[in-house]
């Protein structure tokens, strides 16, 4: 089975300012097909979640604004 690369990534909302930190994870080997990405938490007032192979959907809870990173 594949390791885990595990990073951080700011997110900032673009209506309100809001800031956080998404914590993602995804497999750690070059040959593999899919990378299997998952969002494992999320610091701050998000909800985070993948939306297809690579983008993920966040949604601000201060101000209910939805953006995709």
């Amino acid at each position: 089975m594949a390791a885990r690369d595990r990073y951080t990534s700011k997110i900032k909302c673009p209506k309100c300012h809001e800031e956080g930190v998404l914590h993602i994870s995804e497999d750690d080997y070059p040959f593999m097909k899919n990378l299997h990405r998952a969002v494992d938490k999320v610091d701050g007032k998000f909800i985070a979640c993948m939306q297809g192979e690579f983008e993920i959907k966040i949604i601000c809870q201060s101000c209910n604004e939805e953006f995709v990173r």
